[in-house]
């Protein structure tokens, strides 16, 4: 699973800044002309931002306090873009699916991204960070990740 996520970064950009696009002009267009799926407005709003949030964080070595911010400011963003629309609505429920969906997906690859630093080696099952992880799991720790800032 690792390897997914370390090799296929650009895909994820692409991917990202495609869903990113796909979001924004699907919210601005009429209600009448978006296209539905049939599996209910809550699912393909989860869906949607979900597979944009897991795109991001593949794609982009962010931490993850940045990444839930961002998703944060790009939910809402969606959300306030559709006020001044005549056909569209801005609610704060769309605004919470979407931001599920994209913190969902960006945890799931956070944590995939951490648990793939170790292994389980020897009878004991004593967790051990690879040697070629060290530095990976302290800059994602102390330097860019998840607690930027502090001095833990």
């Amino acid at each position: 699973m690792a390897w997914l996520i370390n090799h296929h970064t650009g895909a994820a950009r692409i991917v990202a800044w495609i869903g990113i696009l796909a979001i924004i002009i699907l919210s601005v267009v009429p209600a009448a002309d978006r296209p539905v799926t049939g599996a209910g407005q809550l699912l393909e709003h989860f869906t949607a931002f979900a597979i944009v949030g897991g795109a991001f964080a593949i794609g982009y070595r962010l931490s993850l306090m940045h990444l839930l911010f961002l998703a944060v400011l790009f939910c809402a963003g969606i959300e306030l873009l559709q006020i001044p629309l005549p056909t569209r609505h801005a609610r704060v429920s769309d605004f919470l699916i979407d931001a599920a969906g994209a913190f969902l997906a960006i945890l799931c690859v956070f944590v995939t991204e951490v648990s793939c630093m170790f292994v389980r080696p020897g009878p004991d099952k004593t967790p051990v960070p690879k040697v070629s992880d060290e530095r990976r799991f302290f800059d994602l720790r102390f330097q860019g990740g998840l607690f930027r800032g502090s001095s833990v």
